[in-house]
């Protein structure tokens, strides 16, 4: 059967990343204008894909298995390695943070109810479903669920179309920077690449190589696709009344049986995502912290719920500034660690070709995508 080959396993792990970065962007894309966040969007694909490619180097050249603050201690030493522990530990948390202040959401308006309630049920179920799982399961479950999910993006996306108009999405907006974090973020699932290297295990080193490399590409150009068909959908029928969510500004024009559909497709993109990123939490408790499998899945499940319950819930903040600085920060850092591996000769299998000029951009990138959260989120 195709969806339990090695390759599409992959794609489904990696294109987990589908998640709540979808309904945050056409609210981000009417903040920035479409003019501005066109830019942003290929500035931040560039991005992506190239620290994707890169960090898929890096685990193919890598042994034994670790986490992202694994390869950063080993190949950049002690000190960044227990930053980028920090740091990964940090973000993936505030991911899982900004799905369950969506799932609420989602489930409040499927069921109704208290949103906040609903989304201490989905923190405690994905607990559950994490006790069990397994990176293999995790990406047949992925590619399960992104067969509806998929159908449901563009129906919403070819409803919308059809009930609003190109004039509705603003051109200008007032700021203009604001969408690249959140794209980032809808974009990035660097974290996942290590699990998908996983899928591949007893396969020869280059065919391993080669199915990682070919699957993370697909793997982040599947949702890129998605994310632009469903924001230009929702902000030709929403335009400037665009919501945070999305959905919920799509109900008086479309109906509310289309806002139940989209929460249902909303669920499925955030069970998804969850669990990639709730997965990998726990392999770095486990690999590079060296904790047991019980604290492991113990940290990886209840740590979120506690910050869920002290930590403010605006959902596009957080959004934003994970995107801009924390994703951004560890897009830096494995451009060094392949630059190390490389001028060491321990990198045997290359991605992509990675001069100069290249790298520069990108840290460029990152750079100016820190210093604006700080100043703009942050300040």
């Amino acid at each position: 059967m195709i969806l339990l080959s090695p390759f599409w396993r992959s794609v489904g792990i990696i294109s987990g990343l589908i998640g709540a970065g979808i309904f945050a962007l056409p609210y981000s894309v009417n903040v920035s204008g479409s003019f501005w966040s066109l830019i942003n969007l290929i500035l931040a694909f560039f991005a992506v894909i190239s620290i994707h490619l890169v960090y898929g180097e890096v685990v193919t050249n890598t042994k034994p298995i670790h986490r992202f603050p694994g390869y950063a201690r080993i190949y950049l030493g002690e000190l960044v390695g227990k930053i980028s522990k920090a740091t990964s530990l940090l973000g993936i948390n505030a991911i899982i943070l900004v799905y369950a202040i969506l799932s609420g959401i989602f489930i409040s308006y499927i069921l109704g109810g208290s949103q906040f309630m609903w989304s201490l049920v989905f923190l405690i179920v994905n607990s559950l479903i994490l006790l069990r799982s397994r990176a293999k399961e995790i990406g047949f479950l992925n590619i399960v669920l992104i067969v509806p999910l998929i159908a449901t993006i563009l129906y919403i996306a070819f409803l919308s179309s059809r009930s609003g108009n190109l004039s509705n999405i603003v051109f200008w907006g007032r700021d203009p920077f604001f969408s690249f974090g959140v794209f980032i973020f809808a974009l990035s699932g660097m974290s996942s690449i290590a699990d998908s290297k996983e899928v591949f295990l007893g396969k020869e080193n280059l065919e391993a190589a080669k199915g990682l490399r070919s699957s993370t590409i697909l793997g982040t150009i599947l949702p890129l696709i998605l994310y632009i068909v469903f924001a230009i959908g929702v902000l030709m029928a929403s335009g400037s009344t665009t919501t945070k969510d999305a959905l919920s500004g799509l109900s008086g024009i479309l109906g509310n049986k289309i806002l139940i559909l989209g929460a249902i497709m909303g669920l499925l993109a955030i069970l998804r995502a969850a669990l990639t990123f709730s997965y990998d939490l726990k392999e770095i408790y486990e690999l590079d912290l060296t904790e047991g499998k019980s604290l492991s899945w113990a940290l990886s499940g209840v740590l979120p719920i506690f910050l869920f319950l002290v930590i403010p819930k605006d959902f596009i903040k957080i959004i934003s500034i994970v995107g801009g600085i924390l994703i951004a920060f560890d897009g830096i850092l494995v451009i060094f660690i392949l630059r190390k591996m490389r001028h060491k000769g321990q990198s045997l299998i290359q991605f992509l070709s990675f001069g100069k000029l290249h790298q520069i951009m990108l840290i460029a990138i990152f750079l100016l995508s820190i210093a604006y959260e700080f100043v703009y989120q942050i300040f």
